[in-house]
C-alpha cells in the first residue's frame, strides 16, 4: 500500500496490536496494568500521533536496553512536520513494533496478538487515545521508569523553540518540592496556549479533557512530547523563524520535580508572549 493510501484506520489497527503486544510483555514481567481512564481527546492530527509514537519510540528502546538487546533498526526519517500523514506514524509504529517484536524474542514470549480488522470510521484521536495506553503499558515494564531529568530534557527542547518563535519571558521562581502532578498541570496548560497559537494560524489542533491520577514522570514526559511536537510544527510553519541545532539544549545535571515545574512555568509565561 502506498504511504498516501494510509488512513487512520489502518494506524489504529497497529496500535491496537501493538497495545496488546506490549501488554503480553508487561504481563510477562509481572507488572500491574495501568488501568487509569484515557484522556477524552477530540481534534488530534497526524502530527500529534507522531510525536506521542516517539515517546513509545524512546521508552522501548530503553526497554530493550534493560534487557541486553541492540537496537538494529533506527526510526525513519522524521517527515516535514507540516506534511506528517498517516503513511509516517504507521511507519513509526511498525518501526515500534520491530523492537516489540525483539523484545518478545528475548523473554521466550510465543503467544502472538492479531491485528484488529480496519474500522473506517477510526480518527486520528482514536490512534492518539491508543498510542497513550501503549506508553503507559511500557512505562509499567520499564525498570528504570523515565525520570524528571528525561522530561526536563523535552521541556527544555521546546523552550528552545518557543524562543526561536519571538517568545520572551524570566525564568520563573523556584518552588521547591514540586510533584510529578505539578508538572503535569503545567504542562496541561501549556500544551493549551501552544494549541490556541496553532489555531491562530488557522490549523487544527487537538483538545484533551481528564487528568489521569497518580501522575507518575512517564505520564509527564508523554505529555512534554505533544507540547514539543506542537512548538515543532509552529517553528515549520514559520518562515522567520531560526533553527534549532541538535546541540540545543545541553546537559541538565540533577533534577528533581521541581526543575521541571520552574521549566514548565517559565516555558508557559513564554508561550504568552508569542505573537
Amino acid at each position: 500500500m502506498k504511504l498516501e493510501d494510509i488512513q487512520p484506520a489502518h494506524c489504529y489497527a497497529r496500535a491496537q496490536r501493538l497495545l496488546a503486544e506490549v501488554t503480553l510483555i508487561r504481563d510477562e514481567m509481572g507488572r500491574n496494568e495501568d488501568g487509569r481512564p484515557v484522556p477524552e481527546i477530540t481534534g488530534a492530527q497526524p502530527r500529534e500521533v507522531y510525536f506521542e509514537t516517539l515517546a513509545a519510540w524512546s521508552k522501548v528502546q530503553r526497554l530493550s536496553s534493560e534487557l541486553g538487546l541492540q537496537m538494529v533498526r533506527a526510526a525513519p526519517p522524521s517527515p516535514s512536520l507540516r506534511e506528517v500523514r498517516p503513511g509516517h506514524v504507521l511507519q513509526l509504529l511498525d518501526t515500534v513494533v520491530a523492537a516489540i517484536d525483539g523484545v518478545k524474542r528475548r523473554l521466550d514470549i510465543s503467544e502472538t496478538s492479531t491485528e484488529p480488522a480496519i474500522e473506517s470510521s477510526r480518527q486520528p484521536s482514536d490512534v492518539l487515545a491508543t498510542v497513550i495506553r501503549i506508553n503507559r503499558e511500557l512505562s509499567r515494564a520499564l525498570e528504570r521508569p523515565f525520570t524528571p531529568t528525561d522530561v526536563y530534557r523535552t521541556v527544555a527542547l521546546a523552550s528552545t523553540y518557543a524562543v526561536r518563535l519571538g517568545a520572551v519571558a524570566d525564568l520563573a521562581p523556584f518552588v521547591r518540592r514540586r510533584k510529578p502532578s505539578d508538572c503535569y498541570a503545567r504542562l496541561e496548560a501549556c500544551l493549551a496556549k501552544v494549541t490556541e497559537l496553532v489555531g491562530k494560524q488557522g490549523q487544527t489542533a487537538l483538545a484533551a479533557r481528564g487528568t489521569p491520577k497518580e501522575i507518575v514522570p512517564g505520564d509527564v514526559y508523554d505529555m512534554a512530547s505533544l507540547v514539543l511536537g506542537e512548538l515543532a510544527y509552529l517553528h515549520a510553519m514559520s518562515s522567520a523563524a531560526a533553527a534549532v541545532h541538535a546541540f540545543e539544549p545541553g546537559s541538565a545535571g540533577r533534577v528533581l520535580p521541581a526543575h521541571v515545574d520552574q521549566l514548565a512555568r517559565t516555558l508557559e509565561a513564554q508561550l504568552a508572549t508569542i505573537k
